[in-house]
């Protein structure tokens, strides 16, 4: 019997598969990131932003690159989902722990993770797909970016505009929840 050979080199990043790995990477990122925060140097606030930017980046880069080339997978919105609610969570745990985000914030923003992410696990129970909204959009930009604002400043209290990005980002996630929690009664109340 001929052995199969495995292939470790360039064949694995193919349009295929592309868009997995810029999941993977920011799934990756998180403990990373982590890590980087809690030393709390310095020096070290301008690495961390970056290495989050990049991270934050994919998150377009990712989805887009699959749809453009047609290799939406199963397996790549998962991975897409999972990396995307990991490294935001584990951002804002690790900024509560260094007083620069409030833990009520934290709070709002993970809670609605979780609660939309179990309103589309059980509309998929009856074979309706309640899509990301445009609201939905704008809360992932507008968090991203406030806490990339974040990022950049010491690990405490950061200044007036940096929280006014950080009140934003609460505010449009708690919308963006009303609206899937509306979307969701709208297509419960159909089937």
């Amino acid at each position: 019997m001929r052995r199969r050979r495995m292939r470790f080199g360039p064949a694995i990043w193919t349009q295929r598969t592309l868009p997995n790995w810029l999941s993977l990477f920011r799934l990756l990122s998180s403990p990373g990131l982590a890590i980087l925060l809690l030393v709390n140097a310095d020096g070290l606030r301008f690495i961390t932003a970056t290495w989050f930017a990049l991270a934050s980046i994919t998150d377009y880069l990712d989805g887009y690159l699959a749809r453009r080339w047609k290799v939406v997978s199963t397996l790549g919105v998962f991975i897409d989902l999972a990396a995307d609610k990991i490294l935001v969570s584990t951002v804002l745990i690790v900024l509560v722990g260094t007083g620069a985000v409030p833990s009520w914030m934290a709070a709002v923003i993970v809670a609605r993770e979780f609660v939309i992410s179990g309103l589309r696990s059980q509309a998929a129970t009856t074979g309706t797909v309640i899509s990301a909204s445009q609201l939905g959009k704008w809360k992932t930009t507008v968090t991203l970016v406030a806490l990339f604002a974040t990022l950049l400043y010491p690990l405490h209290t950061p200044p007036v505009p940096v929280q006014a990005g950080l009140w934003l980002a609460t505010t449009i996630t708690i919308a963006s929840a009303v609206d899937y929690m509306a979307r969701f009664w709208h297509v419960g109340a159909k089937s």
